[in-house]
């Protein structure tokens, strides 16, 4: 019991000592890197290269690139950036930002800010261009980690580095098309219901989260214009057997989804729907590569539109808002977020536009 005693009063003692510790005690910390840094209108992701100290970025037709300031900013913990976040810059040529460690080190970054055309298209829509994460074993969409385009695959090879649902096929010569295809992820991903595990592409980021698997994906990326409609190359044939989370074989055929959403999120509590687009597939398009044509609907969806494809808030933008994101999905099964599908249901996408 006594022995009990002193440890416990050890361990108080060292908690004690550990609070009086002088927080300089390590040294003041040497890092100066910009980690975030997005400017209002801005369109797409940050291209931002640490290395070089070089930060790329595109903003849509209308905005002032004479007078733009910082939206948002992420720096190295410690650090701080000069001029500070709400200085208007003219970014008619590349504007330089000093990062300052806490220890005094410094880090020039050189911000160059492209404007877009009025009826803007999205990186890498054609689908050619894939790079391979570090780490990984699969590719993605895309020529680094700072692309548009994101996959699931992050999350479906977690039990298996067999289970890569989206990847490159080659059509032909140097064509690739992005193939997506649903997989049986096997029988430990059955014991959690998620057996099933449709192959996704769409615009945004996919960020592994384990305790709440479909807060992984992350739709949408920013985008002010307004296309009246979208096109793309598809072929999809359904898998079969048709399953659902727990391996159990169900009455249903499989279908893909794809589509457009344009929101407004001005205010992130009240997002609103801008523009809806939506193709959902038969079991199957044929053998060769189709294309399709997609109109956009402005404004509210009525009731000759299915529930799927409704905002799930029912919250919908007037004629003056303006879109500040765009969402485009292409999904191999149409249920997939239910964690159900057709085994080897396949959907290959190519040639994505939007029309104006």
């Amino acid at each position: 019991m006594k022995n009990i005693i002193f440890k416990i009063f050890s361990f108080c003692l060292f908690l004690l000592t550990a609070a009086c510790v002088n927080d300089t005690y390590f040294g003041k910390s040497d890092k100066n890197a910009i980690r975030y840094f997005t400017v209002a209108g801005q369109s797409g992701f940050s291209t931002i290269n640490i290395a070089t100290k070089t930060i790329q970025i595109t903003v849509n037709s209308e905005a002032d690139i004479t007078k733009l300031t910082i939206d948002s900013l992420a720096l190295s913990t410690f650090a701080t950036i000069s001029p500070v976040k709400e200085t208007i810059r003219d970014f008619t040529t590349p504007q330089t930002y000093i990062v300052t460690a806490e220890n005094g080190d410094q880090a020039a970054y050189l911000v160059t800010i492209t404007q877009e055309d009025a009826n803007p298209q999205l990186d890498n829509s054609t689908f050619d261009a894939w790079y391979q994460p570090s780490g990984k074993s699969y590719k993605q969409p895309g020529i680094n980690d700072n692309t548009i385009w994101a996959t699931a695959n992050d999350g479906t090879t977690t039990t298996s580095s067999a289970n890569v649902t989206t990847y490159p096929y080659l059509n032909t010569g140097t064509d690739y098309v992005a193939q997506i295809i649903t997989k049986d992820l096997g029988s430990v991903s059955g014991i959690v219901g998620q057996r099933m595990g449709s192959g996704t592409l769409f615009t945004g980021k996919f960020v592994l989260n384990v305790a709440n698997p479909p807060a992984s994906a992350q739709f949408g990326i920013p985008f002010t214009a307004k296309p009246k409609s979208f096109s793309a190359e598809i072929k999809y044939t359904a898998g079969t057997p048709y399953q659902d989370g727990k391996g159990s074989a169900l009455d249903k055929t499989d279908q893909a989804d794809i589509y457009v959403i344009l929101e407004n999120r001005e205010d992130p509590n009240a997002i609103k729907r801008i523009a809806t687009g939506w193709y959902r597939t038969g079991t199957t398009t044929g053998v060769n590569l189709q294309n399709i044509n997609v109109a956009l609907t402005y404004g509210t969806l009525n009731a000759t539109f299915p529930d799927y494809q409704k905002p799930g808030n029912g919250i919908y933008g007037n004629s003056n808002d303006k879109p500040t994101h765009i969402i485009v999905v292409f999904a191999s099964s149409a249920d997939g977020i239910l964690y159900e599908g057709g085994v080897n249901s396949t959907l290959f996408v190519n040639n994505f536009e939007l029309k104006y």
